[in-house]
């Protein structure tokens, strides 16, 4: 039995195609919900299935958007493990095969999860493993959590040579698989199945795409303002959308950022579901962003990306079409300047992340 357990939208949306290659009695999913409204989103998009059981609801059914929710949170997610672990280890043995608590990626709940694995003695297998930047401190905390996962898992999907490497430099203990590229791979796919129309946003016929989240860059006020004013200044060149995150709303508003945006060309629209941004990222001219996630996505579709970050734990795209800001004014400009200039190669369709970790799993006795 496959225990999945997820609670980001980014985790769900790398392994949806996982979910929807699985039948029905062969998993167990758990959701911890940190983002609760988005991953309904998300179900509802690529038509999978409801989580069989939710462990919390976010902080009051919204996303975990300040420390101290999730200080509520927490709490609330392992007592509720506890409470349905009974259940959770009788359905992990009902289909005649050997459980496994699968986790994605680097978010406090990957930690929780592989935690619990352990804790009930099932093996642990970690998808996205072995992406490293080689400073605990940037992107924190997820450098810590990829490390924290890495010392309790024994199965490490890692998606692609370099990953690969970190894991057996590391020593790492357990199983390494190259899954050769990341399974957002298999979620472009899908959402290039039944593309979304946008028809209905108030977006221009040629754009830039902005899309701004992570706390390595909200925590940093003087950054933050620097990347709005001189998007504001470039907007005058090329019109640019700007996706408006609910943590990014909040903090620019508590900032009073929003004066900021006084370039009618700079425009603001809510963040969508995923298959809606991927719809416009398609058809973007160029996309600044500080989401790993998004560096991957623009690299296997060939998008010119600027990645304002320090550091990244990734490669794809790196030296082709991504260019690592380093949060530096003048490459951010650079880039603005001439973003078509950027061009890398498109991902090899012919590889499929999901299908080679089913077929692991399947090789191991987890999967039937």
């Amino acid at each position: 039995m496959i225990i999945i357990i997820y609670g980001t939208s980014g985790e769900l949306i790398k392994i949806a195609p996982l979910i929807k290659s699985l039948k029905k009695d062969t998993f167990l999913s758990i959701n911890t919900a940190q983002q609760p409204s988005q991953l309904r989103a998300i179900c509802d998009e690529a038509g999978i299935l409801e989580p069989t059981i939710t462990v919390a609801d976010g902080h009051k059914g919204q996303e975990l958007s300040k420390i101290w929710h999730v200080g509520l949170w927490l709490p609330r997610v392992t007592l509720n493990l506890i409470r349905r672990n009974q259940e959770i280890r009788r359905i992990a043995k009902s289909d005649g095969c050997k459980p496994v608590v699968l986790v994605h990626g680097d978010t406090i709940t990957t930690v929780i999860g592989a935690i619990y694995g352990r804790l009930n003695g099932f093996q642990v297998a970690h998808i996205e493993a072995g992406l490293r930047s080689h400073d605990w401190r940037n992107p924190f905390p997820e450098e810590l959590d990829r490390m924290i996962v890495s010392k309790i898992a024994r199965l490490h999907y890692a998606p692609g040579d370099t990953p690969a490497r970190n894991l057996k430099l590391s020593h790492t203990k357990g199983r390494i698989i190259n899954t050769k590229l990341n399974t957002v791979l298999d979620s472009i796919a899908l959402a290039r199945e039944k593309p979304a129309k946008i028809d209905e946003l108030p977006v221009p016929t040629v754009y830039g795409l902005v899309s701004i989240h992570r706390n390595e860059l909200m925590a940093q006020p003087l950054i933050l303002k620097q990347l709005i004013e001189t998007i504001n200044e470039y907007a005058s060149k090329l019109p640019l959308v700007f996706l408006d995150h609910p943590v990014t709303k909040a903090r620019l508003t508590e900032l009073e950022y929003d004066t900021l945006f006084t370039n009618k060309d700079l425009i603001r629209i809510p963040k969508q579901s995923y298959y809606r941004f991927m719809s416009l990222l398609a058809n973007s001219d160029f996309v600044v962003t500080d989401s790993g996630g998004l560096q991957e996505e623009s690299a296997y579709i060939n998008k010119p990306c600027l990645l304002h970050r320090l550091a990244t734990e990734r490669d794809e795209g790196l030296g082709q079409n991504v260019v690592l800001s380093k949060f530096d004014d003048v490459v951010v400009r650079e880039f603005l300047e001439a973003p078509s200039k950027y061009i890398g190669t498109k991902a090899d369709k012919k590889v499929s992340p999901t299908k080679i970790i089913t077929d692991s799993l399947k090789e191991l006795g987890y999967l039937k």
